[in-house]
């Protein structure tokens, strides 16, 4: 009897030293929903290239005190019932962390009562739309500086003349009114309503109807809010009926693959977040242009910068924290960080918002260029 005692107790040490083992954490494991397939999808590869950048270059250099971070990926085709379910599986079934840089507003729109439920850390979606930026939403960590800024910039930059015929060129989504919402308060301080208020469906390249409306109006200045391809779709139809009126959009266009699309004569003013990714006077281009060289074949672009600061950013945050990583610890310390390389951030917890940073340029045939 003492034997087999004994031989019990073994059997339960082995055991218990066994969960202790599996309790472990294995890695640090993040989802991350984005179009991946569609006609947003060049967006969501950019984005998550970005990121992947600096989530290798992190795990390649011992990830987090020896765990690597692991990204899940999912692709939503921005389409927001995707996104839902895809989210489901992320926090229900894979148990991540955070959900980490998502793509796009009505996706973001259609998760927020799952993020409010379960309060699961939201951090670096590529939006800036102001339903993320409530000062009650602290589970929310945005990056990047938030459409109100980029539409104030634009229309600080573009109205001269008070007496200029405006437009508005819109996605009709929560993407679309959150931007128009941005363009609409900043032209009402100039004194300015739009002649024309067009829209376009989501993930649909039919736009000849509201191009046609802005020609007939006689809009010389057209505020446009897309992604990419329908945005082009719509300068080259108005270029083929002679219409070239003077354009303007938000960085989530898509600013690298929208001037692929363009024509030498098409005008063009933007607004990104991050610099461009070839002004090298910022570290933070240059060791993602290093990094480039090193992992990637595909082209430098803005969005793929961005994803690469988010992901950086996210490195920095989780140093700081004890294993296994809490999601409270996770967003405090992101919360405390002043900067991603030489690329400053000082955290608004009005916003829930790090960066206010805000860069003018104009997009041409030739790529993306500084405006003076």
């Amino acid at each position: 009897m003492l034997r087999l005692s004994l031989s019990c107790i073994r059997s339960m040490l082995l055991l218990v030293c066994a969960s202790a083992v599996s309790a472990e954490p294995q890695s640090i494991q993040l989802g991350m929903s984005v179009p991946l397939s569609g006609d947003a999808s060049g967006l969501g590869q950019s984005y998550k290239n970005g990121v992947e950048l600096a989530i290798n270059q992190l795990n390649k250099n011992g990830g987090i005190k020896g765990t690597h971070i692991q990204l899940l990926v999912k692709d939503d085709q921005y389409e927001p019932e995707l996104t839902v379910s895809n989210t489901r599986q992320f926090i229900m079934e894979n148990n991540v962390l955070a959900l980490f840089a998502y793509v796009g507003t009505p996706t973001s729109s259609a998760i927020l009562p799952l993020l409010q439920h379960h309060q699961i850390p939201y951090i670096a979606p590529f939006t800036g739309a102001a339903i993320l930026r409530q000062p009650e939403y602290s589970f929310i960590y945005n990056l990047r500086a938030g459409y109100d800024e980029e539409t104030q910039s634009q229309v600080d930059y573009l109205i001269k003349n008070p007496e200029v015929k405006v437009g508005l060129l819109l996605q009709a989504d929560e993407f679309g009114a959150s931007v128009e919402q941005g363009y609409l308060k900043a032209l009402r301080l100039e004194g300015i309503s739009p002649l024309v208020t067009a829209r376009f469906r989501r993930n649909s390249t039919e736009i000849e109807t509201g191009v046609l409306e802005l020609k007939q109006a006689g809009v010389e200045l057209v505020f446009m809010v897309g992604t990419y391809r329908p945005l082009a779709e719509a300068i080259s139809f108005g270029r083929s009926r002679g219409y070239r009126p003077q354009y303007a959009t938000v960085s989530f266009a898509g600013l690298q693959q929208l001037s692929s699309l363009l024509d030498k004569e098409d005008k063009v003013m933007a607004t990104m977040v991050v610099p461009k990714p070839t002004d090298t006077k910022w570290l933070l281009v240059r060791e993602y242009q290093r990094l480039m060289i090193q992992q990637a074949t595909d082209p430098l672009s803005d969005v793929g910068l961005e994803g690469f600061t988010a992901g950086s950013l996210l490195g920095q945050a989780l140093k700081l924290c004890p294993l296994p990583v809490e999601r409270l610890c996770l967003l405090q310390k992101l919360r405390e960080q002043s900067a991603v390389f030489d690329f400053p951030l000082r955290f608004d917890p009005s916003k829930q918002q790090a960066s206010q940073q805000v860069f003018r340029v104009k997009v041409t045939d030739r790529g993306v260029e500084d405006v003076r």
